[in-house]
């Protein structure tokens, strides 16, 4: 019998790297197209690796050439021509599209206090990623009916794996171990809303088993699916999983919601249309297609794993020097504006690793004092210089 063959486009992210290990576990070929610049995971050498821009179309067609795969997924539609630009590009080479939408496309503030089935109503209008995946789903359906196309929506709650720590406000992937070497070095941690508000939260190898389940599988046809385990967790119940792998008392920052989103406005949108609200979801839609299901990895144990991976890895990418100062920022004006005490902190800039810059030290201080206006207009001379010193560097 021939192998099932899956092609995913990425292939090196938090969740597809996780996809494609289960896929080669569970004996299937794997495909992947991507740029092969990933810092953080190494795909097995099993994997067909087809190295390209994903948006050279005419290149990659000819590289699957006549191919069909019993599954397509790409993990990078985020927007309604990116789902139309991928079903252009792979209807003819699938007999099941995948597309991972989210959990976070309902409309939260209307079912707040309810356990999610599928059936609950999209759009939360308060968050336009929740906005623009519910438009590719429309759009995917229209594209798949018009293809012929049998797909299948994933919707993700919260995932984490080896390159992340699952908290609702983090630094950027890669640099989670920030979080890890802020609490080791008695420095707070925010919590919104006392860290009450609740998320189901999914190791990835847990996550990749149900989604394997799926592939080829009648029943997920024409259908979608929560990927999700059984147990919504408190994000603080997050930090004090993290604080006591860490064999560390936790100082914690608590503010409203409302609060925080006024400090962090590119992440505003996340926090009140998010991370916020409760979301509790049914997986039983999932189970009962693929019963093999299940949580296996707890969460304080999915997090020491993550831990032990950044500890290992000479906490990979190193750390997020803006984050680290945006916090400390952050914490440093709320408490003076509440009249709270700062002391014990720790507040200022610390070299966790032993290996900090001047540029390091640099990014950290211009995101610190931010708020000055003559610090603003350094950091903008600063960005220009990077900007042009990068640019300067593709053509040595």
């Amino acid at each position: 019998m021939d192998k099932k063959s899956i092609l995913i486009i990425g292939g090196t992210g938090v969740i597809s790297f996780a996809i494609v290990n289960e896929a080669i576990r569970q004996g299937y070929c794997v495909t992947c197209i991507n740029r092969g610049k990933s810092r953080n995971q190494v795909l097995p050498p099993e994997v067909e690796v087809i190295k390209a821009d994903y948006h050279n179309a005419e290149y990659i067609l000819s590289k699957i050439g006549d191919r069909v795969f019993d599954s397509v997924l790409d993990i990078l539609c985020y927007k309604r021509e990116d789902i139309s630009y991928s079903l252009n590009l792979f209807a003819k080479h699938c007999k099941q599209y995948c597309f991972f939408s989210s959990a976070e496309a309902y409309n939260k503030g209307k079912y707040k206090d309810e356990i999610y089935d599928e059936t609950v109503e999209l759009v939360n209008p308060l968050w336009s990623y929740s906005i623009n995946k519910a438009a590719c789903e429309v759009e995917l359906i229209k594209l798949a009916r018009k293809y012929n196309v049998k797909y299948t929506i994933i919707r993700p709650a919260i995932t984490y794996g080896n390159t992340r720590i699952p908290y609702g406000i983090m630094p950027s992937y890669g640099y989670h171990g920030t979080l890890i070497k802020r609490m080791e070095h008695n420095k707070p941690t925010i919590l919104w809303n006392d860290g009450k508000n609740l998320a189901m939260i999914t190791r990835v190898e847990d996550f990749a088993i149900g989604f394997i389940g799926l592939i080829g599988n009648r029943k997920a046809f024409n259908q979608s699916f929560h990927i999700v385990g059984d147990e919504a967790y408190s994000w603080k119940s997050v930090t004090d999983c993290l604080a006591d792998i860490l064999n560390v008392t936790p100082i914690y920052i608590s503010m409203p919601s409302d609060s925080y989103a006024a400090e962090i406005p590119m992440l505003s949108e996340q926090l009140l249309g998010g991370r916020s609200i409760d979301q509790r979801l049914d997986n039983y839609k999932l189970k009962s297609v693929v019963p093999e299901f299940k949580t296996t990895i707890p969460l304080k144990l999915g997090i020491s794993y993550t831990v032990e991976y950044y500890k290992s890895h000479n906490y990979l990418n190193g750390i997020d020097w803006k984050f680290d100062a945006d916090t400390d920022r952050i914490i440093s004006r709320y408490c003076k504006k509440n009249g709270l005490s700062t002391e014990g902190m720790n507040l200022g800039f610390v070299d966790y690793l032993g290996s900090a810059t001047i540029y390091d030290r640099l990014i950290y201080w211009l995101e610190f004092h931010k708020d000055n206006t003559m610090v603003r207009l350094c950091s903008k001379i600063v960005k220009l210089c990077n900007h042009v010193y990068n640019e300067i560097v593709k053509y040595l």
